[in-house]
């Protein structure tokens, strides 16, 4: 696969986790933060199978992804690269853990769901952290390499990150901090702007070396 064609299907796959995302990790489980949980699993199983399916897609995505983005950007920093996708294959792993957790639900018809959803959330917000690592050293590796004014688009990855680590903190504490939640929200709109940008610049092949040879499976 030549340097262009990877980084242009890159950029589709991190654009369709901006469509994937949100349904997979936020419409869907505000559905289910209801008091009577149990009761409202076993009468709405259709949607635990759709948050399955959207889990699953989500982690093939993410698989492709973290492979593609390794070859991408190893010939710029092969140590940075490796630690950013170990990084986000940690969020697959997590995530695939937190998809058990929905099976186990649909195959109990929802009677424990008062159990396995909440710790389906601290999933979520356990994966955030890696996440976290991840695009700060993807920032690194764009800030520093790209000689082009992408190569801001890495700073902002950099100062983003620090939204999801900040929401994840919040979450995981459960400590209720003004100043940490106005931040959190703050910093996790830009972030999504960033990576917005990112999955851009990718499609466009803004973010990678520009020859085309030949990259070894």
């Amino acid at each position: 696969m030549s340097q262009k064609k990877l980084s242009v299907t890159s950029g589709i796959l991190y654009l369709s986790l901006v469509v994937l995302g949100p349904i997979a990790l936020l419409l869907i489980p505000s559905i289910f933060d209801v008091d009577q949980i149990n009761d409202f699993a076993s009468n709405h199983l259709g949607l635990i199978i759709a948050w399955i399916f959207a889990d699953l897609v989500i982690i093939g995505v993410e698989i492709l992804l973290t492979k593609y983005l390794y070859k991408l950007f190893k010939n710029y920093n092969q140590k940075l690269s490796l630690y950013a996708a170990i990084f986000r294959f940690l969020v697959v792993v997590i995530m695939v853990v937190n998809m058990s957790f929905l099976m186990i639900t649909l195959l109990s018809q929802g009677s424990n769901a008062d159990v396995f959803i909440p710790l389906h959330g601290i999933g979520v917000y356990t994966w955030q952290l890696s996440f976290s690592f991840h695009v700060f050293l993807l920032g690194i590796i764009i800030f520093k390499y790209i000689k082009t004014l992408w190569r801001y688009l890495g700073l902002t990855l950099m100062i983003g990150a620090f939204g999801y680590l900040i929401d994840s903190f919040i979450a995981l504490s459960q400590l209720d901090i003004s100043i940490l939640n106005i931040l959190s929200s703050i910093l996790l709109v830009f972030i999504t702007i960033s990576e917005i940008g990112t999955g851009i610049a990718l499609l466009l092949n803004k973010l990678s070396e520009h020859r085309e040879e030949q990259i070894k499976p």
